[in-house]
């Protein structure tokens, strides 16, 4: 028994010991309390068209604590901000204020937007483009490939912002039970084996919509709004025997718009349209 009595004291005497010759880090901590900058011409865009007129924070500089720590990421140019939040601002934003009311956005608004300059790669091959988290912070990835003038780009990310908003939309009102059972049979978690074409003449608008049913519906919400009703339109002439399916899929979004929430489907894709144009400059094909 004394001995054990000993070894107790003698462990913690090592413990305490040890303990008392640790030191706190003297470096300042990027994003706990050690990073200090002035307010830059950018910082007063974002406060100004964002935080004040929106409560939206935008975080574009470098934090570990915003994204997946597991993977390489790159941080965002402070040269590509503005860019993208312009096309954020104008063709996600003042569409939706324009045909929903000015309200519209702060009853179903995402709270803050995390810029990467590149993209997540994942181990099957995928790339991450954007993701959200409790509704309410969206995370865009690609931001330093991002010009305006170069309408693909501008695309591919105003897909990944109107595809985040549609499930928020759709997570405070559901999206209508007439869309469960269309294309039940050819939902998988393996959808990354299945190519464009493929999923196309499934009755999809992308191989991700195949991943779940409620993909499916945000996919096909932010196809017709970025995309556009042509591009919607074309892919029907390439796939006739699913035209039944997408276009019962496309009168049950215009349906979900009218009956959530008052808005004309038409007007929204409309502006959505006539934004884009106008900020890439160039004509819609």
């Amino acid at each position: 028994m004394k001995f054990y009595i000993l070894t107790v004291v003698t462990l913690c005497f090592i413990i305490i010991n040890g303990c008392s010759k640790e030191k706190l880090p003297t470096d300042p901590i990027v994003d706990l309390g050690g990073d200090r900058w002035a307010p830059s011409p950018l910082d007063n865009f974002i406060k100004e068209q964002f935080i004040k007129t929106y409560n939206i924070e935008i975080k574009y500089k470098w934090s570990p604590f915003e994204v997946n720590y597991n993977r390489t990421l790159v941080p965002a140019q402070e040269s590509k901000v503005i860019p993208v939040l312009r096309a954020v601002r104008d063709i996600w934003m003042k569409p939706y204020e324009k045909v929903g009311g000015k309200n519209f956005l702060k009853l179903f608004s995402i709270t803050k937007f995390v810029l990467v300059g590149s993209a997540e790669y994942n181990n099957n091959g995928t790339i991450v483009l954007g993701t959200a988290e409790g509704g309410t912070k969206v995370a865009l990835y690609l931001v330093n490939d991002f010009e305006l003038k170069e309408k693909p780009t501008v695309v591919q990310m105003l897909h990944t912002i109107h595809h985040e908003f549609a499930h928020i939309l759709h997570q405070n009102i559901h999206y209508p039970q007439a869309w469960r059972g269309i294309s039940t049979q050819w939902y998988t978690q393996t959808w990354i084996n299945t190519d464009k074409k493929t999923a196309n003449s499934q009755g999809f608008v992308s191989s991700y919509a195949k991943s779940a049913e409620s993909e499916d519906f945000v996919e096909t919400i932010s196809f017709l709004l970025v995309e556009g009703q042509k591009a919607y339109d074309d892919l029907i002439k390439e796939n006739m025997e699913m035209e039944k399916t997408f276009r019962l899929k496309e009168r049950i979004v215009h349906q979900y718009y009218k009956d959530a929430f008052n808005i004309d489907f038409k007007s929204l894709q409309k502006e959505v349209q006539t934004a884009l144009l106008t900020l890439t400059k160039t004509e819609t094909k």
